[in-house]
């Protein structure tokens, strides 16, 4: 392999990873194949084979979420980005850059309610719930660690749909001592979206 192609599989991968930094949330594949494939810097397979590599690495966290796949920047993905972010060029910088200002909003909008799980090496199921307000800061989160997939995905699908009750639910428990002592707290007001329709298990 020629320095060139060296030069350009690093920058290719760093393309994926500033992307997800400047996103600021997981991303699915199609979101990444859609702007990779548009802004013609690499083949689909090239985005298959880049996205396993970087997993591999430790440098992005591969978890699913109503049978999609996503992808989060890891802290040390975020690292590797700070620190070669010079080898990245300003044109590929300026496209990620548009790109996030006109579809961060409607991203993060889908986002609102998140629920994911990732297998661990026990077997086991750590299952990741959140809730955001429109401008992407976090209401809640929570994690959970269950022994099965049907579990992690049965988790995944209450909360979707019961997410407006569980957020109530957990606040007032975890508030009644402050309220009764006069404490004054109230949660942030939250549109919350309709429930969605039962999801069946990924094959």
């Amino acid at each position: 392999m020629s320095e060139e192609s060296i030069r350009q599989l690093a920058e290719h991968k760093l393309i994926i990873l500033h992307l997800l930094q400047k996103m600021g949330i997981a991303l699915s594949n199609s979101e990444i194949c859609q702007f990779l494939l548009e802004k013609n810097y690499m083949d689909y397979f090239s985005i298959q084979q880049y996205l396993t590599e970087l997993v591999d690495a430790g440098w992005l966290e591969k978890s699913w979420e109503q049978n999609n796949t996503r992808y989060t920047l890891t802290d040390e993905g975020d690292e590797i980005v700070n620190y070669f972010l010079n080898h990245i060029s300003e044109h590929a910088k300026n496209e990620i850059n548009t790109y996030v200002q006109e579809n961060s909003k409607r991203i993060r909008a889908e986002y609102a309610v998140t629920a994911n799980y990732f297998p661990e090496i026990n077997d086991d199921f750590l299952v990741k719930c959140g809730l955001n307000d429109d401008d992407g800061n976090v209401l809640m989160e929570i994690s959970v660690s269950v022994v099965s997939k049907q579990q992690a995905l049965a988790i995944c699908r209450n909360w979707r749909k019961n997410v407006s009750h569980l957020y109530g639910t957990i606040l007032t428990s975890l508030v009644k001592n402050t309220e009764a002592e006069g404490g004054g707290f109230k949660a942030k007001e939250q549109n919350f979206p309709a429930p969605v329709e039962e999801e069946t298990e990924e094959a």
